[in-house]
């Protein structure tokens, strides 16, 4: 049994030692991650202080070294060595190959990872990561994604780094990510494109919507790599999250600093949702989207519209329009989409391709969301979809579709409030939740 499993077992069964039959239904334990950046990101640092995590076992080193065979990179292997930095204990990774890897487009990076002998999610997770990195160099230097040559991004070491990364998220059993205020560092950093400010321009666009400072070091901190896998993770910013913690990992940078250690912590810990009505399952239903913005002043009423629904249909979990004065006091609105983070890049280019704007926004957002579902009941002979909400277990919503009740109203001649009614009544008999 792997570690994470162990440690889920064992707090479940503490947790069950005084509970029911029925309480013991409801317990659910979660495994959180924090990342505690204090001297920045980089995607050996990450890897490197999740190895650490496990120092006594081995079984996540075991699964890198599998996961980098499995990529098939000719001559890549890693080194995996323990440091003391500044006096604390703590794991470095080196990736090394035989030769310099070539520039790479988006397609062979893709072909690299979807003939890679990983798990399914871990191959899904690391393609969409690479995809995002390309959009958001795109982005920048205005081209096609097509057209981007990944050139740091395309080395060996960052495959390794990406690939690896979720490869042991994924062992772990990690069901919540977190991390705390980024620094991203300062000065200048010498990039495929030339001299340019810290943070990098992809590195910025990544971080957008976290908590970032600079400094304190005058380089550059946090990599590109470093944020796309913080993104990727789905990592919410903030302090650490109420849990019990199990392990803590220290993964070393490549770089020595003046001001302390070139370490990144993360914390894995336990949290207990022991069903509706506990505190200790408040505020667990938690997931992480991408909210999409753009402000729309010459877009006719029509156009908008059409936009909505084209953004429904292909996967928006929410899309809202909200009045606005644009400059030259021009009537306009703001255009908001939440998305999944697999989904952020088709929808952003439909935002683009059906109203012409010259910029989306972005931003990660948490939210807390209710167990929900749907049901049919019968209404006069007709069937009628209901939609239902729980809230740790409470009945909160009940709401039937108003087309499903239209139609029934239009059939049997009743009133359409009545029908909502008697729908909602019908649904509430179904769920044992009466009135």
């Amino acid at each position: 049994m792997l570690g994470s499993e162990r440690l889920r077992s064992a707090v479940y069964e503490v947790a069950c030692e005084n509970a029911t039959t029925s309480e013991k239904s409801e317990v659910m334990v979660r495994m959180i991650l924090h990342l505690d950046p204090w001297s920045g990101v980089s995607g050996d640092m990450l890897l490197a202080a999740l190895l650490d995590t496990d120092r006594g076992d081995g079984h996540l080193e075991e699964e890198l070294h599998r996961t980098v065979a499995a990529l098939g990179l000719p001559g890549a292997a890693v080194e995996v060595t323990r440091h003391v930095e500044w006096g604390v204990a703590c794991t470095r990774v080196k990736v090394k190959a035989d030769d310099e890897a070539p520039l790479r487009h988006l397609a062979d990076m893709e072909q690299l990872i979807a003939s890679a002998g990983v798990a399914d999610r871990v191959r899904e997770r690391a393609t969409t990561a690479v995809r995002r990195l390309a959009e958001v160099e795109a982005a920048i230097h205005e081209c096609r994604v097509e057209d981007i040559h990944f050139h740091e991004v395309g080395a060996v070491d960052t495959l390794v780094d990406v690939v690896g990364t979720f490869a042991l998220v994924e062992t772990l059993g990690i069901d919540r990510v977190t991390v705390g205020t980024i620094p991203v560092g300062g000065g200048s950093v010498e990039i495929a494109h030339g001299r340019m400010g810290v943070p990098a321009p992809a590195t910025a666009r990544l971080l957008e919507g976290y908590e970032i400072v600079g400094g304190p070091e005058m380089r550059e901190l946090t990599t590109p790599t470093g944020a796309l896998l913080v993104g990727q993770l789905g990592a919410a910013s903030g302090a650490v999250p109420p849990m019990r913690a199990s392990k803590i990992g220290y993964g070393a940078g490549c770089m020595k600093l003046q001001h302390g250690p070139n370490l990144l912590r993360a914390i894995v810990g336990t949290s207990l949702d022991l069903g509706p009505g506990t505190e200790a399952g408040a505020g667990e239903e938690e997931d992480h989207v991408v909210e999409l913005q753009s402000n729309l002043d010459d877009v006719s009423p029509e156009l908008v519209g059409h936009a909505c629904r084209l953004l429904r249909e292909v996967g928006a979990l929410d899309v809202w329009t909200v009045p606005a004065h644009m400059k030259k006091d021009r009537p306009g609105v703001v255009l908001h989409a939440l998305v999944s983070p697999g989904r952020e890049a088709a929808l952003t280019a439909l935002i683009f391709g059906q109203t012409g704007t010259l910029g989306v926004r972005r931003q990660l957002v948490s939210r807390r969301v209710a167990e929900r579902g749907t049901v049919k009941v019968t209404v006069a002979g007709v069937e009628v979809g209901v939609k239902w909400g729980r809230w740790h277990g409470r009945l909160i919503s009940i709401a039937p579709e108003y087309e499903d009740a239209a139609a029934a109203a239009n059939t049997t001649g009743a009133a359409l409030k009545d029908v909502m009614a008697m729908a909602a009544t019908a649904a509430r008999d179904l769920l044992g939740e009466r009135s």
